[in-house]
C-alpha cells in the first residue's frame, strides 16, 4: 500500500480516539459545550498523534517510512495556525455557511470530516517533511 493511502487509513483509527469526545460535548449544548468541544479536540488531536508516531509500529508505505515526533508537533502547530488564520479572516463567510442551518447530524457530519481532514493533513505534511529530513527515514 502506499504511504499516502496508510497515513488516511490509520488517521481513520486514530480518529476513533480523537474525535468522540469533543462530537459529544459539543452536543449537549450547554453553554460551555463549544469551548469544552474545542479544548478537548485541541489537546487529543496533538497528543494522540504525537504518541502514535513514537510507537514502534507506526511506519507508512512498503518501506516503511517514519514520521518524527517533532515533526508532527510543528505540522500540528503550522496546520492549526492556518485554521486560526482562515477563521480570523473568513470568519464572516463561515458564520454565513449553509450548514449552519441543517440539523444537528448534519453539523456534526460537517465536523467530523474536518476534524478527520486535519489529522490526515497534519499527518501527510509531518511524513513529506520528516523523510525530507536527512537520518533514518524507515524501520529498519
Amino acid at each position: 500500500m502506499s504511504w499516502w493511502r496508510d497515513i488516511l487509513r490509520q488517521s481513520v483509527f486514530m480518529c476513533f480516539f480523537i474525535i468522540p469526545i469533543p462530537i459529544g460535548a459539543y452536543t449537549i449544548h450547554s453553554g460551555s459545550s463549544a469551548v469544552v468541544a474545542m479544548v478537548s479536540y485541541v489537546f487529543l488531536s496533538l497528543v494522540i498523534p504525537v504518541a502514535y508516531v513514537g510507537c514502534q509500529d507506526a511506519s507508512f508505505g512498503p518501506q516503511g517510512g517514519r514520521i518524527r515526533r517533532w515533526v508532527m508537533a510543528l505540522m500540528w502547530f503550522i496546520v492549526f495556525a492556518a485554521i486560526g488564520a482562515f477563521t480570523a479572516f473568513m470568519g464572516v463567510y463561515w458564520k454565513a455557511a449553509p450548514f449552519w442551518e441543517w440539523p444537528t447530524i448534519g453539523r456534526d457530519v460537517v465536523f467530523i470530516t474536518g476534524m478527520y481532514g486535519e489529522i490526515s493533513l497534519t499527518m501527510l505534511l509531518a511524513f513529506v517533511v520528516s523523510q525530507l529530513l536527512p537520518g533514518r527515514k524507515e524501520v529498519k
